[in-house]
């Protein structure tokens, strides 16, 4: 009997989309796993490729990028496993992954949330699995951790003391890999599609555990997760939509008496940080375009 599931959600990444999907089909999992893609309106071949050159794996192909919380729950809703791994297509899962999350979900039975170490590129530790932020804690974390990493707001709210090297309950994990109890979910409804991108695993865990479920971070069956240059240059859409996905989950989670005036100032002040973040994005992508310039001969050295 097949136990787990996977969806890729995919936009315009035909290559790593390849490397993950050779990944999920080398996985040593007893039943064997059945495997959704869903594509976002790539204009990259993608949905071609995948069609082309994987006839074993599922694809729904939407015609426009509908968000990830959406694409998520789409892909879910055409699996019936009691377990699902939700995945960005830019992850490389070890052998064992799978195997290891559905054995972990069968000995933990309040676990509805289960994330593996995620890798970057060179091997060095990814700080995916988080905590809920106090608004103090997030103000630290959002303006002077776009400067230092080493300030105290964003090491604690990161958990950067910790060497995660031991499983662990945990606030939250990131949704770029994250294992699933379908349980669990269809308490929830799944992932709150009134989030386009940013949060929505955020407001996942945090809707289970106000069910009584259990997070939980592994350090085991490690994942790869090529971001870096990504977020240095992120278009002006993305960093609105980020921005809009923390407004939202402060007034969908915040229920103090203060909550209108509170409104407010959070809301200001993350006016204030799209200005910021934008006005470095842009100076990132000049950075990066003079350097491209410089490599290919465009400007000469003096």
């Amino acid at each position: 009997m097949r136990k787990v599931a996977a969806v890729v959600v995919n936009k315009n990444t035909r290559k790593m989309l390849r490397e993950c999907l050779l990944s999920l089909l080398s996985q040593d999992v007893e039943g064997g796993i059945a495997i959704w893609v869903v594509d976002n309106g790539s204009r990259d071949g993608s949905p071609e490729m995948v069609l082309a050159d994987f006839p074993q794996v599922n694809l729904l192909w939407n015609d426009e990028n509908v968000g990830y919380a959406r694409a998520c729950n789409e892909g879910i809703a055409l699996t019936e496993e009691p377990f699902i791994l939700v995945m960005n297509a830019d992850t490389i899962l070890s052998q064992n992954t799978a195997s290891i999350i559905v054995s972990f979900f069968e000995t933990h039975p309040d676990a509805a949330v289960v994330g593996p170490r995620l890798l970057n590129t060179d091997g060095t530790l990814q700080f995916s699995c988080r905590e809920f932020p106090s608004i103090a804690q997030a103000a630290g974390h959002a303006f002077i951790g776009l400067l230092s990493e080493k300030n105290p707001w964003t090491r604690k709210y990161k958990k950067r003391e910790w060497d995660h090297l031991s499983e662990r309950e945990v606030d939250w994990v990131s949704g770029a890999f994250m294992g699933l109890r379908r349980e669990a979910l269809e308490q929830v409804g799944g992932f709150d599609e009134k989030y386009f991108m940013y949060v929505e695993d955020v407001d996942l865990c945090w809707m289970l555990r106000q069910k009584g479920w259990e997070v939980w971070y592994i350090p085991f069956g490690d994942v790869i997760h090529h971001i870096g240059q990504s977020s240095k240059l992120a278009t002006t859409r993305m960093t609105y939509h980020h921005h809009r996905s923390m407004f939202r989950f402060y007034r969908k989670t915040y229920s103090g008496p203060l909550k209108p005036f509170m409104s407010s100032l959070i809301f200001l002040g993350l006016v204030a940080r799209f200005c910021l973040v934008s006005g470095l994005n842009g100076l990132n992508r000049l950075k990066s375009s003079f350097s491209s310039e410089r490599k290919s001969g465009g400007l000469e050295e003096k």
